[in-house]
């Protein structure tokens, strides 16, 4: 339906201030006038004259439209802050031991892994370590990372480097070992499960090279990803690089305990609630979803009971 010709009932507005109102949208949100005809739903010629003042057609059905793009924006953005933060990095126990993990493999220059389930906090806590000291590369891998090139050129643009016109792994590889040698720096390889063992092998290289510490980050299959199948001839050059073997089977209470004090939740129900949904597949990524819900659902953490949360997880889909 066309916009302009809507004939929605709205009180008349002044020219003058509607089109100042949008220009402050526009310029505040970095908003091309492309982009903003598109969700008006006008032509970018019509809107650019509009705002011109100079736009032939039916103006009072274009200051209808702007009036309620405009609107409609605002309740999104009303919208969006009612909607709880999650909260930063929590201390808990695992947390901390992945920190000292990456600690140690970044002192020592060392090899490290850290597997285990989904949802025990590994990439927050990466981020966190990343975030917080010098000379810490975070890349993340993805299904498409399963060969050499792919992987190398996450791993450079996670390093910094800016010219990404490189065709081929050698100067891809020689590039990272320009940019992270004699830094005494700590490249964290998230998702690693996802790298075959010739990836492995190639990043194990810029270990060699460089000294840089290495901490493969992912799920229980990286481990056999790395040996690939087996740890004897060329399988051992990986797995034998390896100087610390970190896994995570489960978040502990402690974990817990700590995102729900990181959320500001305080009743013992609810945190013995939170303690059962951490034990389903999902761990504290789920946990922090249901109370992102639940708090949504009550308006407020303060507000927050065990009827919130458990609606928050049959919403999820809880018991089914």
């Amino acid at each position: 339906m066309n916009l302009i010709s809507t004939h929605t009932a709205l009180e008349s507005v002044d020219d003058g201030d509607l089109r100042q109102r949008a220009r402050s949208v526009m310029e505040a949100e970095r908003l091309s006038q492309a982009a903003a005809a598109k969700e008006i739903g006008v032509s970018g010629g019509a809107l650019n004259q509009w705002l011109q003042g100079k736009y032939k057609g039916d103006n009072d059905g274009f200051d209808r439209a702007v009036e309620q793009w405009l609107s409609a924006r605002s309740r999104r953005q009303e919208a969006a802050l009612r909607i709880p933060s999650s909260p930063p990095f929590f201390n808990g126990p695992t947390a901390r031991d992945i920190v000292v993990t990456l600690a140690i493999a970044h002192a020592d220059g060392d090899i490290v892994t850290i597997t285990g389930v989904p949802g025990v906090g590994k990439t927050e806590s990466a981020k966190h370590y990343r975030d917080n000291n010098r000379s810490v590369w975070l890349a993340t891998m993805a299904p498409h990372c399963s060969s050499v090139v792919p992987a190398l050129q996450e791993i450079a643009e996670a390093v910094g480097i800016k010219d990404m016109s490189f065709t081929g792994a050698r100067p891809l590889y020689r590039a990272i070992l320009r940019k992270t040698a004699e830094t005494g720096g700590l490249l964290i390889v998230d998702e690693a499960q996802h790298l075959n063992v010739k990836c492995f092998d190639e990043i194990r290289s810029i270990h060699d090279a460089t000294g840089i510490g290495i901490a493969f980050l992912g799920n229980e299959t990286v481990a056999g990803r790395m040996t690939g199948g087996g740890r004897t001839g060329e399988h051992a050059q990986v797995y034998s690089r390896v100087g610390g073997r970190r896994y995570i089977p489960r978040p502990t209470a402690g974990d817990v305990r700590a995102q729900a004090e990181a959320w500001g939740v305080t009743s013992p129900e609810c945190i013995a609630y939170v303690e059962e949904v951490a034990a389903k597949p999902g761990a504290l990524r789920l946990v922090n979803k249901v109370v992102r819900r639940a708090v949504m659902h009550a308006g407020g953490v303060e507000l927050m009971g065990l009827q919130h949360l458990k609606a928050a997880w049959a919403n999820l889909g809880g018991g089914q």
